[in-house]
């Protein structure tokens, strides 16, 4: 497992917001993080991927900031990715031709792509559809007090680079950041949290080595 120097650069840049009580520690999707989706709690913003503006921010709940359309929505600083819905057949199913015709449907079918989009707002699997949804002046999300997200959507897609990614991302992600959570706090120092984070992460990935 290499550090790369970005990692280290995202450490040194948390530690300094921490310190500086611009950012908060609070765990991912617990109540002290999910404060911000309401009036009280304060916050300027999340960084999230596209099914954060629908599913997380609690626009059902009266009283959030979501459930009156206050929030906007820009490209942040790096664009990424995070997650997908997957769609895969069974080993052995009886009916393979019909279950081939619906991934197509679900997958390449640009009039069921754009009412997914219309209805949830996901980033769905169509260039083509991002862009006509980008450039439909009527299309708005009620979260984002009726800004269409796709504009913002598709420029962020469009600088997403997955030439380094791996099966370990993710576990690297979670095990690196609940280590540097104790430096960021105060708990630890840099150097026990990347020991914690080397142990961590060689104990969940056995054939991975770290320095």
């Amino acid at each position: 497992v290499v550090l790369d120097p970005n990692i280290k650069q995202w450490v040194d840049d948390s530690k300094k917001l921490v310190d500086a009580g611009e950012t908060t520690t609070a765990d991912l999707w617990s109540d002290d993080w999910s404060k911000g989706f309401f009036p009280d709690g304060k916050v300027f913003c999340y960084f999230g991927p596209a099914w954060l503006i629908n599913f997380s921010m609690h626009a059902d709940e009266d009283g959030s900031i979501a459930n009156k359309g206050g929030w906007g929505f820009c490209v942040g600083p790096q664009s990424f990715y995070w997650g997908g819905t997957w769609i895969a057949a069974a080993t052995g199913t009886d009916n393979p031709t019909l279950v081939k015709d619906i991934i197509l449907k679900m997958t390449t079918d640009q009039d069921i792509l754009t009412d997914i989009a219309k209805k949830d707002s996901d980033c769905v699997n169509s260039k083509t559809v991002l862009n006509n949804l980008a450039s439909d002046d009527s299309f708005g999300n009620a979260v984002l007090g009726g800004q269409n997200p796709y504009k913002t959507l598709e420029e962020g897609a469009e600088k997403v680079d997955m030439s380094n990614i791996s099966n370990y991302d993710q576990g690297c992600n979670e095990e690196f950041q609940a280590a540097m959570k104790n430096y960021f706090d105060g708990n630890a120092s840099y150097d026990d949290a990347l020991k914690q984070f080397n142990t961590a992460i060689v104990e969940k990935y056995p054939e991975l080595t770290t320095d």
